[in-house]
């Protein structure tokens, strides 16, 4: 599953750069275990927030699945941020759902992965240069990446 999330991070970061193919089709990947098919708006090359691109990421051979769809932007400690929904299957440590957030410059961003019933296992966020890391037992840490 390491792996799925290591691909899952290439394709919001191609996402993130515009670069996922033409636009106008949807474009697929392969290598040995997963397909990852990116679909997105035909007006979403070069778009920060390229809302409705849907990354689906599969082993077709276990079933195991991710699919994250941009779904729009908010606004977190007056920055605007574009939002993705992942959702995954089978639950994997739990966790069926993650909620990313970015800027469009990348030094903000917010992580959350959530479980069947809704609740938040865990959270990474990084605003103003701090980033907080809560775990799923709620044990908090806090780092100022501005220190030297």
């Amino acid at each position: 599953m390491r792996k799925v999330v290591l691909i899952l991070l290439i394709a919001i970061t191609m996402v993130m750069a515009g670069c996922s193919g033409d636009e106008t089709e949807t474009t697929t990947y392969t290598d040995d275990e997963y397909e990852v098919t990116v679909t997105a708006p035909e007006d979403a090359e070069d778009q920060w927030c390229p809302v409705g691109t849907i990354v689906n990421i599969q082993n077709p051979d276990t079933g195991e699945s991710l699919e994250m769809v941009v779904v729009g932007t908010e606004v977190v400690n007056g920055v605007t941020l574009c939002k993705a929904v992942v959702e995954i299957m089978p639950p994997t440590d739990d966790i069926v759902k993650v909620e990313y957030l970015w800027s469009d410059e990348g030094e903000t961003f917010i992580w959350t992965s959530y479980d069947i019933s809704g609740n938040v296992v865990s959270e990474m966020t990084m605003i103003d240069g701090t980033m907080t890391i809560t775990d799923e037992t709620g044990q908090v840490m806090t780092f100022d990446m501005n220190e030297k």
